[in-house]
């Protein structure tokens, strides 16, 4: 987060270089657990009940060895709350949540593996090496929040970083998820010696190298932010915002939502994207909430932008499209242009560069709608600019294979409760 002149912003940014997964949840019950654990702690001094010398909170004050610790709260199907800590490392102390692997399991392994590659030619320790690492990340088990098992495996292609699935937060939502638990509040916190980049006691959002990919894979979403009020993502192209008609086309970003997130809403959407276009999508995580985003969606008070990579190359620099279209209720979901029976719709939009791709020329745009019509951005581009947006399948002739490149990468919107403004941005992945 970053504090601006009168506004708060939220970003997303594609440059995995400069990501760190923003998915904390901290609120005023998460606080309390935090300061609850840490007094437990001191007074204790150990940070293992019953205490413990192995476990002695002063070596966490010493060199480089502060540690970090999770609090997760959650709620069962019954509205039930249940309180989850963690800690980061690889040993199982009472009180807190499992390590996602058997310890004598993993024991086991590494015991053996160590000596098969102790006895090796020089010449093979690279390759038993990685059979070692396959069976290692195979033995642990995470949950993600439809009780589905998953192994490092899954989610590392080749080698994955040292440490991943032993971070505190990682331990906390594996937990919850096996017991069918919705979260409703999260964080991290690093608790010992001070260094350049950790305050003991301060909230910081688990690590892109080690927890990124796990996380995602928990939650099937990539979060920009949550609190107790709203729960904005990325959606990713090619997934649903609601639930269609039948059961395969149930899956969608909202239900992924409920899922995941503690809320009595049975629709916690307030707005929608196209399946096919990626990007910022706001939902409401209580009543008053949706009330509040629904009324501003409704009087269009939400100023939202677009970026979308165009065919071609489009000369004028910027101007305004205003095209009434309607629904093709012969071709559901087309729309068609209807300069009797269809609705007004006005888009501003900006060429931002001119670019090539796959050696094809192509104009990166980006859009301002003024109103709020299926399809709008992608009827403007094909019929107003006489440019469809790259991976058209509905105004265009489609490229197999190749996405939507419409995304939504701007959103301002006052806060439900604070009453604060706030911009989101979601760099685009192309």
């Amino acid at each position: 987060t970053q504090n601006l002149p009168g506004a708060i912003l939220y970003r997303f940014k594609s440059d995995h270089r400069h990501h760190v997964m923003p998915f904390s949840f901290i609120t005023d019950r998460i606080i309390e657990e935090k300061n609850k654990l840490i007094e437990e702690i001191e007074r204790n001094g150990s940070y293992s009940f019953p205490p413990s010398e192995e476990f002695n909170k002063d070596d966490l004050f010493t060199a480089k060895k502060g540690m970090m610790f999770a609090i997760l709260t959650a709620r069962d199907e019954m509205g039930r709350e249940t309180v989850i800590r963690a800690y980061s490392g690889e040993k199982d102390i009472k009180g807190y949540a499992n390590p996602c692997y058997s310890r004598n399991e993993f024991k086991s392994v590494t015991e053996k593996w160590s000596a098969i590659i102790k006895n090796a030619p020089q010449s093979e320790v690279k390759f038993l090496t990685k059979e070692a690492l396959t069976e290692i990340y195979s033995l642990y088990s995470f949950t993600d929040a439809w009780k589905n098992e998953f192994s490092l495996s899954d989610v590392f292609s080749s080698f994955a970083p040292s440490g991943s699935g032993d971070c505190a937060g990682i331990k906390c939502l594996n937990a919850a998820f096996r017991k069918g638990l919705r979260i409703t509040g999260f964080g991290e916190f690093y608790y010992g010696k001070d260094t350049e980049t950790r305050k003991s006691g301060a909230f910081y959002p688990p690590c892109r190298e080690r927890c990124e990919k796990i996380i995602k894979r928990m939650t099937g979403l990539s979060f920009i932010y949550i609190d107790q009020d709203i729960a904005v993502i990325n959606k990713q192209s090619g997934l649903l915002s609601v639930p269609g008609i039948g059961q395969e086309k149930l899956d969608s970003a909202s239900e992924r939502i409920k899922r995941v997130l503690y809320t009595d809403l049975k629709s916690p959407f307030v707005h929608r994207l196209d399946m096919d276009t990626s990007g910022i999508l706001v939902f409401a995580l209580n009543k008053d909430a949706h009330r509040n985003l629904s009324r501003q969606f409704e009087n269009r008070t939400i100023r939202k932008e677009y970026t979308a990579l165009l065919e071609g190359k489009i000369e004028k620099k910027s101007g305004r499209i205003s095209l009434p279209h309607r629904l093709d209720t012969e071709r559901r979901p087309y729309q068609v242009v209807d300069y009797l029976n269809g609705k007004e719709s006005i888009t501003d939009y900006e060429v931002l560069s001119w670019e090539s791709r796959n050696s094809i020329p192509v104009t990166r745009v980006r859009f301002l709608p003024h109103t709020g019509r299926t399809h709008q951005i992608r009827v403007h581009s094909a019929y107003g600019l006489g440019h469809p947006i790259l991976g058209e399948r509905l105004y265009a002739d489609e490229k197999k294979g190749e996405r939507l490149f419409l995304h939504a990468s701007k959103i301002t919107l006052i806060h439900p409760k604070s009453g604060k403004e706030i911009t989101i941005i979601s760099d685009p992945d192309f």
